[in-house]
């Protein structure tokens, strides 16, 4: 069951800062579309997610207000929070529940996660978006040898933490007899090797079982 944390809604959006559990990325995310801009800070129009359907997943646009179910599971892919402008905050999880609160106020959306919400850097690659590349280029070979409709069934019914845990495992694999010849690399092998290190004595299901 998630556990949402108190919404700030004096703000556009907020990520709540991270857990002793992961240091990486954050546990929550918080957007609050209002019907006119504030002009003080990103005003978001809407928010949009990967969602679970009954064929697979759906994509999910939130706009103020909002009238439709106001709880959701969340599956693994991209985050899109959009101003008028419009201008873009970007965000990845592999998974997680999305609570709804909206009246002629404003519409709150709160997405919480058992893993890491990575948000997009703006400045360069950072230890986040190197993740968020390879479990896309993951994704993407596991797409490549099923069928689409397929993929997309076992991508909306993974569980996030097993699913975010067999990411790290199978990166930990690929990564561990690559040259290091950069910090980049350097940081990434390092952050694997402490992330995995946990789960040793783990029975975690390998990629291709949950993909």
């Amino acid at each position: 069951m998630a556990i949402y944390q108190p919404v700030n809604e004096q703000l556009g959006y907020c990520f709540h800062p991270p857990t002793a559990e992961h240091s990486l990325g954050y546990p929550q995310l918080d957007v609050v579309i209002r019907p006119t801009p504030t002009g003080k800070h990103f005003d978001p129009e809407s928010f949009t997610c990967l969602v679970a359907a009954p064929n697979g997943w759906t994509r999910l646009r939130i706009v103020h207000p909002w009238a439709q179910e106001n709880t959701y599971r969340v599956c693994a892919g991209e985050i899109v929070i959009e101003d008028a402008r419009p201008e873009q905050v970007k965000a990845f999880t592999f998974g997680g529940a999305l609570q709804i609160d909206s009246d002629e106020r404003r519409t709150i959306c709160q997405l919480t996660s058992p893993t890491p919400l990575l948000e997009h850097s703006r400045r360069g690659l950072s230890l986040e978006e190197h993740l968020i590349e390879e479990v896309a280029i993951l994704f993407a070979q596991r797409r490549a040898v099923q069928d689409d409709d397929v993929f997309d069934r076992r991508l909306a019914a993974a569980d996030p933490l097993w699913l975010y845990r067999a990411c790290l495992v199978a990166l930990d694999e690929k990564f561990a007899h690559f040259p290091v010849n950069d910090d980049v690399h350097r940081r990434f092998k390092q952050f694997l090797c402490v992330a995995t290190q946990p789960l040793t004595d783990e029975v975690v299901p390998t990629l291709a079982e949950l993909l």
